[in-house]
């Protein structure tokens, strides 16, 4: 998780509190005004901590005893506002603030521990930072339907034996994820799962702190074009090479130039030597590879990489169908 998306996390955090701390100072001056008691009541709340801390200023040996009338002073009057809200039809806690995170009252920490709100915030930015963005925010690994994989494949293979088998790799992968540790080819036709797998890996990932950017295989390559031809000039290609997992979805979709083929060996032949991760999306068969991206990218996704042959029919068109 990056430094920006934990300082906007807390930045959001921040502002909840202030939000649900300006709404609760809004209802005390409410009830000020309705009930002309609990004004009273809150200026000697108020003043109760002054006085204690004169009291451990003055010492003495009755330090405690006064200490301890405080504190009971200080419970009574508590008790009669509650009392005095209830009697008037408000909850006893109307003038309190009502945070969005009752763990931490939205300070972001628990125990001077990370609170869970914070974490899940921060996963979320990296998450749309990453380029999975809202489009692909249901593709989990609990929402992947073994349904639609039925039948055999042309050597006989059950279907849903083989996706089973996928699903489990990609399962592990992710939840075994370290940078270079291992990275993933998945070859089939459209519409065969390849995109929700990829995103649901992308999401695991994130959320176990690592740095992930998720791009279509064109728009990589267009970013690159436009650096080396002038028409941009940005630091963020720079992120392809340095995220602990780029996900390259739909390879053989952007247009094949001698180019194209010079950003994506570098681009491959860099990650691998850096020990960093990639999964790579593509309904290209592993002869169609070798054919668009000759030898030394072919070498590289064939040998680097663990392939991931999804088999089965368009699981987009079964589901138009059943509509």
């Amino acid at each position: 998780m990056s430094y920006d998306d934990k300082m906007s996390a807390f930045a959001e955090l921040n502002a909840k509190r202030e939000k649900a701390r300006a709404e609760a100072e809004l209802r005390v001056k409410e009830t000020e005004v309705r009930i002309p008691e609990i004004a009273d009541i809150n200026r000697r709340l108020a003043a109760v901590g002054p006085r204690l801390m004169q009291l451990g200023i003055e010492g003495g040996d009755d330090f405690e005893e006064k200490a301890n009338a405080l504190h009971e002073e200080h419970e009574a009057l508590i008790c009669r506002k509650h009392a005095l809200l209830e009697e008037h039809g408000y909850p006893r806690d109307y003038d309190l603030p009502v945070y969005s995170c009752k763990l931490c009252n939205d300070s972001g920490y628990v125990d001077s521990r990370l609170c869970s709100c914070v974490r899940e915030a921060i996963v979320k930015r990296a998450y749309y930072s990453s380029g999975l963005g809202k489009a692909l925010e249901g593709q989990t690994f609990e929402t992947i339907d073994m349904r639609y994989y039925t039948g055999n494949t042309e050597s006989g293979a059950s279907v849903k034996e083989q996706m089973r088998y996928v699903v489990g790799h990609c399962k592990a992968f992710a939840t075994e994820f370290s940078p270079g540790k291992e990275s993933l080819l998945m070859i089939g036709g459209s519409g065969r799962g390849k995109t929700h797998l990829a995103s649901a890996i992308g999401r695991e990932v994130i959320k176990k702190g690592y740095s992930v950017v998720y791009e279509s295989a064109s728009n990589i390559v267009n970013n690159f074009e436009a650096e080396r031809f002038g028409r941009a000039y940005s630091n963020d290609n720079q992120r392809y090479f340095e995220c602990d997992l780029l996900i390259i979805d739909d390879l053989g979709t952007e247009f094949n130039t001698q180019f194209t083929l010079s950003v994506l060996f570098n681009l491959f032949n860099s990650r691998i030597i850096n020990g960093v991760s990639t999964v790579v999306t593509t309904n290209l068969s592993l002869k169609e590879i070798e054919s668009l991206y000759k030898e030394r990218i072919f070498s590289r996704l064939s040998g680097d990489f663990t392939v991931l042959p999804f088999c089965g029919k368009d699981i987009r068109r079964q589901r138009k169908g059943t509509q």
